[in-house]
């Protein structure tokens, strides 16, 4: 479902202090939501589904008004003769399996449920229209939500009804972790094993530092991230989400290994998302081939990896991407990357594209790509404003002084042939090399080649301490 289809229209607010409130109540078995949905100072005139098919989940296929029963067979219904401050009541049912398994999935005890399936959305709504809700839990249950909170209560930002969101329901509290001054909340969701907890507690602090090295400090200053377990073959799979505030979920194998964790890269990418705002889905090259980008070389600054393998993997993925290219241009493969399956050109592409313009900028001296980004993501990373491919390329050009990243992307995105990094590769000294180590060779650009992946320390938000808090505040 689109953007505005699913938040639907705003009228001018009469009062200004139009509210909107919702109260949950889960069952213990955690298959069943009750939510009644109260305005106040302004009617309901229509429902919308808070995702495309989210209406099947409606218990009896109905919403309840003060008029009585309103059948919602598609993604949304009209209220007949709405009047202001009158209350809807729904029922969400809670199934074992769900069409899409990264909104709903059973993990041991505790689930994963999006607000996305039950956070059903009126309209039209007056401008600054602050929205709440308060939960009523089960003993033992806690919510895991992007929403600021105080106890039970939650302040909803109006992102929740106009972007993908994370949330779940978990029989553990929280691990509250700070990283440069930024608040992390992180919920494990599955079968407890403190051993393994920690350790995913500890590559996502590791995670954390690795991409504050771009930024200068964690990207945004709050964050929840929702550990998934189950079983699961191969790397981890995660995901950068925006709505009703910035979350990270990550389904990870029950069984993983420390070892493991540490090979992993899947955090460190999704917490590079976070330094950029919410791009439309078409502009994939530039929000995946940076975070493609800079998960390597910032996972080297940091130390997970040696630079020579940093420089191996993108040179391995450069050779990945050439190989899967196609007939169809960037821009169009950008378009259209979930429907053909091209992840591999368009994020490798895109990546090209950032270390062609990283490699440029540090030719030219002055500010880098590294540069621009710091400044955009101190800006902008946590802006809801309606951003595209070209308003960010234009701001980070700002700061580096030229045309730079536009130009890099005007090159390549009307093409349908795979970025030349050949030059730059061999220029910097690179060489291919076997065991999963690019060759460093003598080179007069040697020393660029280094600074790529030199380490620069992180700069707190504010003065609170690195790692986890034990107080829990």
């Amino acid at each position: 479902m689109s953007g505005p289809a699913r938040s639907g229209s705003h009228i001018p607010s009469v009062t200004g202090r139009e509210s909107l409130s919702y109260t949950v109540q889960l069952d213990r078995q955690l298959t069943s939501l009750e939510v009644d949905m109260c305005p106040s100072g302004f009617a309901i005139e229509r429902l919308n589904a808070p995702s495309e098919g989210a209406q099947a989940l409606l218990r009896n296929g109905t919403i309840m008004t003060s008029a009585g029963s309103l059948a919602c067979p598609g993604e949304g219904v009209d209220v007949p003769h709405p009047k202001t401050d009158d209350c809807v009541h729904y029922g969400v049912v809670l199934p074992q399996t769900w069409r899409d398994p990264s909104a709903l999935r059973r993990a041991g005890k505790d689930l994963l449920a999006s607000p996305d399936l039950w956070l059903w959305v009126p309209t039209a709504r007056p401008e600054g229209l602050h929205v709440h809700a308060r939960l009523e839990l089960p003993d033992g249950i806690v919510a895991a939500l992007p929403w600021p909170r105080s106890g039970s209560n939650f302040e909803i930002p109006e992102t929740a009804f106009e972007w993908k969101a994370g949330g779940g329901f978990t029989h553990s509290p929280p691990a509250l972790l700070t990283f440069a001054g930024a608040r992390v909340e992180l919920d494990v969701l599955g079968e407890g094993n403190a051993k393994r907890d920690r350790e995913i507690e500890d590559w996502l602090i590791e995670s954390a530092r690795a991409s504050s090295s771009l930024f200068g400090h964690f990207p945004v200053p709050r964050t929840l991230v929702l550990a998934v377990m189950g079983e699961r073959k191969g790397a981890a799979f995660g995901m950068a989400l925006r709505g009703g505030g910035p979350t990270v979920v990550i389904f990870l194998d029950a069984q993983v290994s420390a070892a493991t964790l540490k090979e992993d890269w899947t955090c460190t990418h999704e917490f590079l998302h976070l330094g950029v705002p919410r791009l439309p889905p078409e502009d994939a090259w530039l929000f995946e081939g940076l975070s493609t980008y800079y998960t390597e070389v910032t996972r080297a600054r940091a130390g997970i990896i040696a630079p020579e393998v940093a420089y191996q993997r993108l040179l391995d993925g450069f050779a990945r991407g050439r190989s899967d290219a196609g007939s169809l241009t960037l821009r169009e493969e950008s378009a259209r990357m979930r429907a053909r399956r091209s992840f591999i050109k368009v994020y490798w592409a895109g990546a090209a594209i950032a270390f062609l313009t990283d490699v440029a900028a540090r030719r030219a001296g002055g500010a880098t790509l590294d540069d621009a980004l710091r400044s955009f993501a101190d800006c902008c990373a946590t802006s809801e404003g309606a951003w595209t491919a070209g308003t960010v390329l234009a701001r980070l050009d700002e700061t580096l002084g030229a045309h730079r990243f536009t130009g890099q992307a005007n090159q390549w995105l009307d093409n349908a042939h795979f970025p030349d990094t050949d030059a730059a590769v061999q220029a910097l000294g690179l060489r291919s090399g076997q065991h999963g180590a690019a060759i460093f060779e003598q080179s007069p650009e040697a020393q660029l080649r280094d600074a790529i992946m030199a380490w620069r320390s992180p700069t707190p938000r504010s003065t609170m301490p690195n790692g986890r808090r034990p107080d829990g505040q």
